[in-house]
């Protein structure tokens, strides 16, 4: 079916509240094509009530759309939020963008008809909320294989993304991340997490207490072969001060970070790439490595720096990330 008539439909049941006008567009997806590049630099939230957000979302440069279901859309919405969310999904796809499905917590009462509803649709991830143990991720693991397993779906094709957001949560990190092979990506919520912990709002810029807590989601991330993301940053309108969050943000370690706006998007996706200089130097390393090797030496010399096995896997870390080499999981 046609998706402008969908968004029209849509936008209109929007306002009267009458889910039923989406019926005829409601038929599951039959597949979904796995994302081509590996891109974790920007990850955007849109409300599934959001019918002007939604039109536009597939034209943006943008690597993660998060389509939510939870903070950000009322109660009194949330049914008709996640019928737009499942039909959309089933009639769109998409090679260059990373699909995923923001749920409820898993003690909510909105969980379990979120889950029911979103998996026919197929999205790349399920992002569960507020995640505080390996109990919550265990659960929703066993439902998505048994959802897979009832379609003849390849073991583990959706994955899961983890919203981190309350102090037991991050106590629980190190458990939570290796509860299932699922699990490709985490997200730090700061400010629910100061929130929880609480810590006044005003702290989270300039606090030692922030970098702790970032450092230590970033290494513990990384650890488990997991995507950190970083905190999205509220003030849409400070660009400059996104820009300066967001370059502080690389060097603690996150892959990229969640944004607001589109403007926002545009410039973590310039600071979390490598840069061209960053990427011939890498790709001048691994060849001129790797022909050592070949030739039985441990290392070599290249522009005044001696190359050896962690510079290499450095290398190839930037390669990774710049999609010149295919990452094993």
């Amino acid at each position: 079916m046609n998706l402008e008539k969908f968004f029209e439909v849509a936008e209109k049941a929007v306002e009267t509240g009458n889910i039923e006008e989406l019926t005829p567009f409601d038929n599951p997806a039959k597949t979904r094509t796995p994302v081509s590049k590996r891109f974790i630099r920007s990850a955007i939230l849109v409300s599934g009530d959001r019918i002007k957000h939604l039109r536009k979302i597939f034209e943006r440069d943008v690597d993660i759309i998060i389509f939510n279901l939870e903070d950000g859309v009322a109660d009194s919405r949330k049914e008709i939020a996640r019928k737009i969310i499942k039909i959309l999904l089933s009639m769109k796809d998409t090679t260059d963008k990373e699909l995923v499905v923001r749920i409820n917590p898993i003690n909510s009462p909105f969980f379990y008809n979120d889950i029911t509803e979103i998996l026919p649709s197929m999205p790349h991830a399920i992002r569960l909320s507020k995640v505080e143990s390996e109990k919550d991720v265990i659960a929703l693991d066993a439902i998505i294989s048994s959802f897979e397993n009832s379609k003849q779906i390849p073991k583990n094709t959706i994955k899961i993304h983890l919203s981190i957001e309350t102090g037991k949560g991050l106590t629980n990190l190190e458990k939570i991340l290796s509860a299932s092979k699922r699990i490709e990506t985490a997200y730090l919520g700061i400010l629910d997490l100061f929130s929880d912990l609480g810590l006044p709002q005003n702290l989270i810029e300039k606090s030692p207490t922030t970098t702790y807590i970032k450092t230590h989601f970033v290494t513990t991330c990384r650890t488990f072969n997991v995507n950190p993301v970083a905190p999205a940053y509220q003030n849409y309108k400070d660009l400059e001060g996104f820009e300066r969050e967001c370059k502080e943000d690389r060097l603690i370690g996150f892959n990229g970070k969640s944004c607001i706006s589109i403007k926002q998007t545009e410039i973590a996706n310039k600071i979390f790439s490598p840069t061209e200089e960053e990427i011939e130097r890498a790709k001048n390393i691994v060849k001129l490595f790797e022909e050592a090797i070949k030739k039985g030496k441990g290392g070599i010399t290249y522009n005044g720096l001696f190359i050896d096995n962690p510079i290499y896997k450095d290398a190839l870390n930037i390669l990774k990330a710049a999609n010149l080499i295919q990452e094993s999981k």
